[in-house]
Order: C-alpha cells, then structure tokens, then sequence
C-alpha cells in the first residue's frame, strides 16, 4: 500500500497549529508496540496518548513536530521522562 501522504500539502498556518488527536493516537500505537514481539503493551499506549496530547493542547506539540516524530523508530527519551514525573508525582 503506497503512502499518499504529503506533509508539503498543508499550510504554514496549520503546520504550525496543535498537533492532532489522530496524530497522537497514531505515534502512541507505533511507539507502545514491542519490537521484539509486536505486542502492544496498552498501558504505555495511553501514557504516550496522554503526554503527547497534554502538549499538544498546550500548544508545546505542533503538527509539524508530530510529524516528525513518525520517523523516529524510537520516541524520544524526554518525553518518557515527561511521563515518569507524572507518574511520580501522582501516585
């Protein structure tokens, strides 16, 4: 299945926008998911939804940005210690 999508096809005003929830939704499915097994470990899946969509409504994750992140075969490190805090801090 080719990919159709053409990141060059948005505007700079809505690459600059919020990231969306679909795109968040999208990088927490492909970085919760074991290399190794290709298991989902949902619990990891809502945590990166949460963070992601947390910045992205603070207006910290852009759409661009978001965008990026989909080539990365790993999410980076900061945004797991991002989750760690919250997790610390409220449990």
């Amino acid at each position: 299945m080719e990919n159709t999508f053409d990141i060059n096809s948005f505007s700079e005003d809505r690459l600059a926008e919020a990231a969306s929830f679909k795109q968040c939704r999208g990088l927490s499915l492909k970085f919760a998911k074991d290399p190794k097994t290709q298991k989902m470990d949902w619990r990891k899946q809502k945590q990166i939804l949460g963070c992601l969509f947390g910045l992205s409504k603070e207006k910290k994750l852009s759409f661009k940005q978001a965008n990026l992140l989909f080539s990365k075969n790993v999410l980076p490190k900061a945004f797991f210690n991002q989750i760690d805090a919250y997790v610390k801090k409220n449990s």
